[in-house]
């Protein structure tokens, strides 16, 4: 077993030394999906709030955090454990407003507690002088972006008129939405199930034709929700949502279509639901998460013969024949799910934008071959940097005469009419996560 999760399971590590050793994890490069669920599991119930908010929030916050100990540190900390228990004593003490005694001697006993004594004298030094003066060093976080600043940058580039917005919006929690899987009820019959439940919720407008979804308006355990065992509902953005809506005009029973770097599955899974399709070709190449996909379809009763799961590089691919639909939920910064996970903004560097869209492109022109005359591609990213979006679709269609944009309209003020497609921001406390959506279609050369 890995060191990490010995940690997670070690029932004589507190609770915030658990939570340092999971962000030393992530500053060397692991993710936050597969840390949250062996962090939160083995902790009682009563203190899995506490833990998952210190976690979510140190991360949300950290570069805000990063600034603060920056202006009192005088020289760069080597160890990433000890940096880790800096932002999270500095979480506690500046947006929990935790007991002062606990924030500061707890996180220091964690600290010795991971072995790491020799970072101690520091860590109390800093949040003692923190503590003293909160105010101040609270007026100095929260008129400032929580963003590392080769995105600060691009985002301002980007979005001027949004960027003051987007800055203060990426630094809160998301919302969580459902998607109803309308093969077992409606959306509105589920909400009277919520109801029935007393779990408060909204019905709320994707931007898209009468198209709704349900927020959830409480913190709720997922899989207590009314019949989600039984395959009822998903967990899906809101603007993700999207892709089959959008594609309804264009898929029918004689379709063959293919969702590209489709897990974990959310999309498949929701036109699993609302299409009988020919064939759909389910592609991913990572066999991990390829097995999320499985786990929810099965879940959701979705899987039958109409339906292959592929394990494949989406650079080199190929279908057995020509394809009438393609979703391409194309690789990218994740810079629209920063709310959702905010790890990213500490696993991204500058230098992977440019690797993203060339990665993009790549699989552009892989499918592009593979569509069949008049079929039409969706392209998908959970991004809000142009250069993985609108930049690309706009060179992409200079360089294709045989490739048009099609119209399509979203009305939500923060959805954004591009030279092609949509973007959608994430600037509603209550809305959907940053996304773009592009819709092209394929015509013969003349």
């Amino acid at each position: 077993m890995n060191d990490i999760y010995k940690k997670l399971n070690n029932k004589k590590l507190s609770n915030r030394a658990k939570v340092i050793a999971v962000i030393e994890e992530i500053l060397q490069g692991k993710s936050l999906s597969s840390l949250l669920d062996p962090l939160l599991s083995p902790i009682d119930a009563d203190s899995r709030g506490f833990v998952h908010e210190l976690l979510l929030g140190t991360l949300r916050q950290w570069w805000a955090l990063s600034r603060i100990t920056e202006s009192l540190v005088p020289r760069p900390i080597s160890d990433p454990g000890v940096v880790a228990a800096l932002h999270v004593g500095l979480y506690q003490l500046l947006y929990m407003h935790t007991a002062e005694h606990a924030a500061v001697h707890e996180t220091v006993e964690s600290l010795k507690e991971l072995g790491k004594d020799y970072g101690t004298g520091l860590l109390n030094a800093v949040l003692r002088k923190v503590q003293k003066t909160p105010n101040k060093f609270a007026k100095k976080i929260n008129k400032n972006h929580s963003l590392p600043n080769w995105l600060a940058k691009a985002l301002k580039s980007d979005w001027p008129q949004y960027y003051d917005a987007l800055g203060a919006a990426l630094k809160q929690p998301a919302p969580v939405f459902l998607r109803v899987n309308e093969r077992r009820c409606s959306i509105e019959q589920y909400g009277r199930l919520l109801d029935e439940h007393g779990i408060a919720h909204s019905l709320v407008a994707l931007g898209y034709q009468d198209k709704q979804t349900i927020r959830l308006d409480q913190v709720q355990r997922i899989t207590e929700l009314p019949h989600f065992v039984d395959g009822w509902v998903s967990v899906q953005d809101a603007h993700a949502q999207l892709t089959a809506h959008l594609l309804e005009p264009y898929i029918d029973g004689h379709s063959t279509v293919l969702d590209m770097c489709c897990a974990p599955g959310g999309k498949t899974a929701h036109l699993l639901e609302k299409f009988h399709m020919k064939h759909l070709y389910a592609v991913d190449h990572d066999a991990d998460r390829l097995s999320r996909v499985h786990d929810n379809l099965h879940r959701l009763g979705l899987v039958d013969e109409r339906l292959s799961i592929i394990e494949a590089d989406g650079t080199a691919w190929q279908a057995d024949g020509l394809l009438d639909v393609i979703v391409l939920d194309a690789p990218c910064t994740a810079t629209g799910v920063l709310r959702r996970h905010p790890d990213i903004a500490l696993l991204r560097q500058s230098e992977d934008v440019a690797k993203t869209q060339r990665l993009q492109r790549e699989i552009l022109e892989n499918l592009w071959p593979q569509l069949a005359d008049g079929g039409v591609l969706l392209y998908v990213t959970c991004s809000i940097l142009k250069v993985e979006n609108e930049s690309q679709l706009v060179d992409f269609l200079s360089c294709h005469d045989d490739a048009m944009a099609l119209p399509f309209k979203l009305d939500l003020a923060h959805q954004i009419p591009q030279q092609v497609g949509y973007q959608c921001l994430p600037i509603e406390a209550g809305g959907g996560d940053g996304f773009y959506y592009a819709l092209l279609k394929k015509s013969s050369r003349t």
